[in-house]
């Protein structure tokens, strides 16, 4: 339990240090963190539980155990506040779903190999790498530690 509330500690604080860019990038990472007078946006909290979840999955994957639940505030990533409302909505929404995608794919892989989970955990991994090399950056660092390899 200590154990899980250091690595989720950890990859909070990876999170906000990560939206440390340039001012070009920057701007869509300004709200990204709770020490901001403005506070978090619904999306930014959301996608802190999914990197949380897939630490967790990518530890489980490891150990050789099960898949861990996703949470449901996944659910709420088409309708939830950005940050940086001036997105390509059409861009960003093919992601989500495409994320939403990937994680009924994990959850089917439940009674699988273990090999099987791991790449469908990977491909979920991967759709966040893609949206982040779309729409803020400054995540990659914690991103990139998700893979099982």
């Amino acid at each position: 339990m200590k154990k899980n509330l250091i690595r989720i500690c950890t990859i909070s604080a990876m999170f906000l240090a990560a939206c440390n860019t340039s001012s070009d990038q920057k701007e869509s990472c300004t709200k990204e963190g709770d020490l901001n007078p403005n506070g978090s946006s619904e999306l930014s909290l959301i996608m802190r539980k999914m990197a949380t979840h897939l630490a967790e999955n990518r530890d489980a994957l490891k150990a050789g155990k099960g898949i861990v639940a996703a949470p449901k505030e996944i659910d709420d990533l088409l309708t939830a506040k950005k940050t940086d409302e001036e997105i390509d909505k059409a861009i960003y929404d093919g992601y989500a779903k495409l994320y939403q995608q990937r994680i009924i794919e994990l959850n089917e892989t439940a009674d699988k190999s273990d090999s099987i989970k791991i790449k469908a955990h990977n491909n979920l991994v991967s759709t966040c790498r893609d949206c982040h090399s779309n729409f803020c950056p400054g995540p990659m660092v914690v991103i990139n530690q998700l893979d099982i390899k």
